[in-house]
C-alpha cells in the first residue's frame, strides 16, 4: 500500500520519455518546439559572439574551456546546446504536471540569452 501511494504521489514522464520518445514528442510537441527555437537562437548568437570576440567572451566556464581547447566552431557549439536541451528535457520530464511549462520556460530563457548576446546586455 505504501509503495502504491508513493508511486501515485511521484508521477513523472521519465518512463514515457525513455520508453516511448515519439509519444513524448507528440504529447509535448509545442513546448519542445519552443525549447528548440530558443536553443537555436541562443546557439546562433553564441557562435556569432565567439567568432567575433573569441572563447574568452563566453561566460559559462565549460563553454569557455571547450572553446579554448577545441576552437570556436559551429559543431562544438551545436553539440553543447544539444546536451543542454537534452538535460532540460530530462529534468522537465521528472515533473509530469509542469513538464511542458518547464520546457517553455527554458526555451524563453534561451531566447532571452540570445537577445542578450545580440544586443550586448551583459
Amino acid at each position: 500500500m505504501g509503495n502504491e501511494k508513493t508511486k501515485r504521489r511521484f508521477k513523472s514522464n521519465l518512463h514515457l520519455l525513455l520508453r516511448h520518445p515519439l509519444v513524448f514528442a507528440r504529447v509535448y510537441r509545442w513546448p519542445l518546439l519552443v525549447l528548440l527555437a530558443g536553443s537555436v537562437l541562443d546557439a546562433a548568437s553564441t557562435w556569432q559572439i565567439l567568432r567575433q570576440y573569441g572563447p574568452q567572451a563566453e561566460l559559462h566556464p565549460a563553454g569557455r574551456i571547450l572553446g579554448s581547447v577545441l576552437g570556436v566552431s559551429l559543431p562544438v557549439i551545436a553539440l553543447g546546446k544539444l546536451l543542454q536541451m537534452l538535460a532540460a528535457v530530462l529534468v522537465a520530464s521528472l515533473w509530469r504536471r509542469w513538464c511542458g511549462w518547464l520546457m517553455v520556460l527554458c526555451g524563453a530563457l534561451y531566447a532571452l540569452a540570445a537577445a542578450s548576446n545580440h544586443f550586448g546586455w551583459l
